[in-house]
């Protein structure tokens, strides 16, 4: 008796001092979208992930601010997302696919795309995509 006693002490000392999982890591995602003649686009910019039964299922949606807006998730491994960009009538300008396929999301520190449209057509003229990772 005395022994198993012993023994549930212990283990309830090693699940209490067990110390707590910590949150995955963050990726700082940045989008600026801009107009050819130099303006701020102005508008929205979700992260979702795609359903093979309806629409994305949408993580964030953030606002255009000067034509800039971010936010940091946590990235799932090996992972599928699409991210679209709205003008204020709610219009689609792009809807474009992002993974972490081959490469560690924690690792993945910041994502960054810059993109210019055409004001004429709304067609992309630039897009250019850097990304910051940490080993």
């Amino acid at each position: 008796m005395k022994n198993c006693l012993v023994a549930i002490l212990l283990l309830a000392a090693t699940i209490v001092a067990l110390p707590a999982q910590s949150q995955a890591p963050s990726t700082l995602l940045v989008m600026g979208a801009h107009w050819d003649d130099g303006s701020s686009l102005e508008g929205t910019v979700s992260l979702g992930q795609p359903s093979t039964s309806g629409p994305d299922t949408v993580i964030v949606t953030k606002t255009l601010s000067a034509g800039w807006t971010n936010v940091s998730e946590p990235l799932g491994a090996s992972t599928m997302y699409n991210v679209t960009l709205r003008n204020t009538a709610g219009v689609q300008l792009i809807k474009f696919p992002i993974t972490t396929a081959l490469i560690n999301p924690g690792n993945l520190n910041r994502a960054e795309i810059d993109l210019i449209f055409r004001k004429a057509d709304n067609s992309v003229k630039t897009a250019n995509i850097s990304v910051s990772m940490g080993f």
